[in-house]
């Protein structure tokens, strides 16, 4: 399969399920690309104290657990590396919670390097594509407010602010606003370069 990178040409498409053993790199890419991301929106003390070990726990214990909630995450690996991911599953908010046709995008980075290069792109028309398949028709997010480069991003891929979600976070200069996509199966995009949601 093929996909266009951010010049327009043709390249391999290389999304497929995260293993185990990608926990540690989607940890660091992971710590990367909140210090990049979240850099004068998140205290510098909480970004320094970014644990890429407990971090690497926390997603092998998440990959390893398989779809058995319904929940996945998707690598796209270039061949040297994973160069980004994404995370998603059932709607955790409880107005969205029981409706089997919405999922929440958990978590969706790409290394800081490879901003611009395609691979949210990428990864977000497979996540879609994912979710297509399931029978989702609906899908939605929290992102910072002030993390303006990402919600550019998701505006781009389609997403818009939900209205009838209140933004949510316990401090001023980290409210987190919840996104939604519709029409997922029915010609949506997805051509984003997702660079950040919030909640792990």
């Amino acid at each position: 399969m093929l996909t266009t990178d951010a010049h327009g040409r043709a390249v391999p498409r290389r999304d497929r399920r995260a293993r185990e053993d990608d926990a540690g790199q989607i940890a660091g890419l992971q710590v990367a690309a909140w210090r990049a991301a979240y850099a004068g929106i998140l205290p510098a003390a909480e970004l320094h104290a970014l644990d890429t070990t407990a971090l690497t726990g926390l997603w092998r214990d998440r990959i390893g657990a398989g779809t058995a909630g319904g929940a996945q995450v998707l690598v796209h690996d270039d061949g040297r590396r994973i160069a980004g991911f994404s995370s998603f599953g059932p709607a955790r908010d409880d107005d969205l919670g029981h409706r089997p046709d919405v999922e929440e995008l958990y978590a969706f980075y790409a290394r800081p390097d490879c901003w611009g290069t395609g691979v949210g792109r990428s990864l977000m028309r497979s996540t879609l594509s994912v979710w297509a398949e399931r029978g989702t028709r609906a899908g939605y997010l929290w992102v910072l407010e002030r993390n303006t480069r990402g919600r550019d991003f998701y505006r781009k891929g389609g997403w818009r602010q939900d209205p009838t979600a209140a933004p949510s976070g316990s401090a001023p200069d980290a409210l987190e606003i919840r996104y939604e996509l519709t029409g997922i199966g029915a010609g949506t995009s997805g051509d984003s370069e997702g660079l950040g949601t919030t909640r792990r």
